[in-house]
């Protein structure tokens, strides 16, 4: 803007206004926040974009990763005490390191350090059954001898033919034929390491004598025989854990409790369950009943 005056001598000159704008304090900085905070934005979107990528591959690699049933620290997960925890746990620096499983134990030699075997398998039973009747075949006695594979074991049955009895009637005096027989066997069971149990049998024919000897007592008495001779022929003493009088209770023929064929002795090779049970039943862990002048009481067995 100019104008005119006049000055001291009355010559004229000219006079030029200048104005200037005055920028305001917005336009001093423009918009360069405007560029600050679309990197930061940018930078936020990049972060949760790599949190994404990266959030199922720790699901993949860590199994104990938002599982609350394999993850030990959520409330009811397992794995704590039980041993199946993925993850060990800290507590004050010390590392609780995972149950080892025990390693597989070795299965037991069938060959004991005598050379005696112990049979389980019925392939095994069958085996010794078919030796025990070749055994049998060789002193002519193949008719006084049964063997069967049992769930029990081997049951060995020992019987009269209707040439020969094993015992004189209404005695416990055997008969040669059957000693011989009974020391082969002998010779087979020392080599065997099961467990025997040795029972007499009779038929239902009322056996009494004047002092109360009985069906019980015959039998009982014929048992002990068999066990005797085949100690003395070589079986171990300690592999016999029973010897047991039946009567007549447990006949082969029911229908024909008088029957001959029902008079017999049988021995029971036990296999390592069957033995288990036997030692449950008629060892140190089951009940038993004091009597005191307090009355009776049970106690358990260790």
């Amino acid at each position: 803007m100019s104008m005119r005056g006049k000055g001291k001598g009355g010559a004229e000159h000219e006079i030029i206004v200048k104005r200037r704008s005055k920028k305001g304090h917005d336009e001093a900085h423009g918009g360069a926040w405007k560029v600050a905070f679309a990197d930061f934005t940018l930078a936020m979107m990049a972060l949760f974009m790599v949190l994404w990528i990266v959030q199922p591959r720790l699901e993949l690699t860590n199994p104990a990763f938002g599982n609350e049933d394999s993850n030990p620290l959520v409330d009811g997960g397992a794995g704590v005490f039980d041993g199946t925890s993925t993850s060990p746990l800290e507590l004050d620096g010390v590392p609780i390191r995972q149950a080892q499983a025990e390693p597989p134990r070795e299965r037991e030699a069938d060959s004991a350090e005598d050379g005696s075997r112990r049979y389980g398998s019925s392939a095994e039973l069958q085996a010794l059954a078919a030796l025990m009747k070749d055994v049998a075949k060789e002193v002519d006695a193949l008719a006084n001898l049964e063997v069967e594979v049992v769930p029990q074991g081997l049951r060995i049955l020992i019987k009269d033919d209707r040439e020969r009895f094993m015992f004189e009637r209404g005695s416990a005096v055997l008969d040669p034929h059957f000693r011989t027989l009974l020391a082969r066997l002998a010779a087979v069971l020392a080599k065997v390491d099961n467990k025997l149990i040795i029972s007499g049998h009779t038929d239902a024919t009322a056996y009494r004598s004047a002092g109360g000897y009985d069906n019980w007592n015959l039998s009982g008495d014929r048992a002990l025989r068999a066990r005797n001779v085949l100690v003395a022929s070589g079986l171990p003493a300690a592999a016999v854990l029973q010897v047991t009088a039946q009567a007549d209770v447990m006949p082969l023929k029911p229908d024909e409790p008088q029957s001959g064929v029902n008079r017999r002795v049988e021995i029971l090779l036990l296999t390592d369950s069957a033995e288990g049970l036997y030692r449950e039943l008629f060892g140190d862990s089951y009940q038993q009943v004091r009597f005191s002048q307090e009355g009776a009481r049970y106690r358990s067995g260790s």
